[in-house]
């Protein structure tokens, strides 16, 4: 799937390599932070000069290894971060949105988790970054978890989850759904939506034919 970079001290990943009984393979490069974040100093300086940050605040910055792989990514050196095990979500997506920053035309950001089961991988958003979104922000993490899905590979259908299929229950968060699906609609015609939808009715196909026999 990718070419895999590593940014630690080449030593000890070999150590912890041999620990594991784990043979790395040619297609991964390991890369000593303390080797190449010099080089990323002035950039980072000038993409954060409406902040005021020096050089020293950017050499401590750049100690952290996802601002620098944020970097990497933005020389577009590299195509994608890994990060998280380690890190705390907000940790993790901190320095992207301080580097990177939205897609064009995005007015937010949201997080994607994919779950590979046997026979399908299902997405699920948003699950790390927006605890209680409005009507409108959950439209737009509708929109934008069917295109991460589609930039992998996978063809979308997207359920608007709740504790209502359709009219079955009622109630404030009921009626946010409803009005995120229409608006996800109203956007994008092309993405295949529906909701409200309980979890059943939309992950279990004999479920979804009974309690929603008209839903795409």
């Amino acid at each position: 799937m990718a070419r895999c970079v590593l940014i630690a001290k080449p030593e000890s990943v070999q150590a912890v390599a041999a620990q594991q009984g784990v043979t790395l393979g040619d297609n991964i490069t390991i890369i000593d932070p303390a080797a190449v974040r010099e080089k990323y100093v002035a950039r980072l300086v000038e993409l954060r000069k409406a902040k005021g940050m020096t050089e020293d605040q950017a050499r401590e910055a750049l100690e952290d290894g996802v601002m620098l792989g944020t970097m990497m990514l933005e020389a577009g050196e590299v195509d994608g971060l890994v990060s998280g095990a380690v890190h705390t979500t907000a940790n993790t997506i901190r320095p992207p949105l301080q580097i990177i920053k939205t897609a064009p035309g995005a007015s937010m950001v949201s997080s994607v988790f994919f779950m590979c089961l046997p026979d399908q991988v299902l997405v699920y958003g948003d699950c790390a970054i927006v605890p209680n979104p409005t009507a409108d922000e959950l439209a737009q993490i509708a929109i934008q978890s069917n295109d991460s899905a589609k930039a992998f590979g996978i063809e979308p259908r997207v359920a608007m989850i709740s504790y209502s299929t359709g009219s079955s229950g009622s109630g404030a968060d009921v009626e946010k759904v409803k009005e995120a699906t229409a608006k996800v609609r109203e956007l994008r015609p092309d993405i295949l939506v529906d909701g409200p939808l309980q979890y059943d009715a939309a992950a279990v196909e004999s479920v979804g034919k009974q309690k929603a026999p008209n839903s795409p």
